[in-house]
């Protein structure tokens, strides 16, 4: 009896890192309402359950003098989130004094999002934030956060500059492409009606006097040339130094408290 005691005793200390916060969406700034708050803590569960990898929203109105990443960083590491015993986790953050926002990924959630796989789903997302739809950005982000997990899982491999990953729907790339094909077909619009316009002209403007000129009457009897200038144009060759292109994987930095995190930020 006594063996069975210290045994769920030592399960409940372990336990508790586990559930230090079972809310994993904190809108300190308000900017959802409350049937969103728990649309979006409903989905993130789903996400967790399935995929072992923590997922975090947090909004706030400041963040002082730290750096986004710094910032969501060491909210990640006090609310104690983090799945397993290496934190598997990925939280965005977003501040609303200077309009920043922010992803962190820790444990296995940094081989999963690399650099370029967050620049992409931050430039899948910031549109909507920037219009202030902040629910519908996080709707697009958490799907395109499973997508990439889903993808790891299967492949084994992350979304990288080698593995490139299409985010945007058919109908958002024929959204996007609408003003493009506009602009062709009217293009192709002027140049028909400018082909139409010159065949109805039945008068053209003559380059030289020679059909004004009586056969006979004009005598040329002294020709020369005068050399004037010359014009020298000269056009620089670039040359590539091999400093093209990105670099593949996640870049990592600490928090305050010395973990290891990968993250990308910026502005909306």
């Amino acid at each position: 009896m006594k063996k069975l005691f210290i045994f769920v005793l030592l399960l409940c200390v372990f336990a508790v890192p586990a559930m230090a916060n079972t809310s994993r969406v904190t809108d300190n700034a308000n900017l959802f309402t409350a049937v969103e708050e728990q649309g979006l803590q409903q989905r993130i569960d789903g996400i967790v359950q399935q995929y072992g990898i923590d997922v975090a929203i947090v909004t706030v109105n400041s963040i002082g003098f730290r750096s986004p990443e710094l910032y969501a960083a060491d909210y990640f590491d006090k609310a104690g989130y983090g799945v397993g015993y290496g934190k598997d986790g990925i939280l965005f953050l977003i501040s609303m004094g200077d309009r920043d926002y922010a992803t962190v990924t820790h444990g296995k959630a940094v081989y999963v999002f690399t650099d370029y796989g967050l620049d992409q789903m931050h430039a899948h997302m910031q549109p909507l934030l920037s219009n202030g739809e902040y629910y519908d950005a996080m709707e697009r982000y958490l799907t395109d956060a499973e997508k990439y997990m889903q993808n790891y899982r299967q492949t084994g491999t992350a979304y990288d500059y080698r593995n490139p990953v299409q985010l945007e729907t058919p109908g958002e790339r024929l959204q996007n492409a609408a003003p493009f094909i506009l602009l062709a077909g009217l293009g192709i619009g002027l140049i028909v009606s400018f082909s139409f316009k010159g065949q109805l002209k039945s008068v053209r403007r003559k380059q030289n006097a020679s059909s004004y000129v009586v056969n006979g009457s004009f005598r040329l009897t002294r020709c020369q040339d005068i050399y004037l200038y010359t014009t020298t144009t000269r056009r620089k060759i670039e040359t590539n130094n091999g400093g093209g292109g990105g670099r593949g994987g996640s870049s990592t930095f600490r928090s305050s408290s010395g973990g290891s995190f990968g993250g990308r930020s910026g502005k909306f």
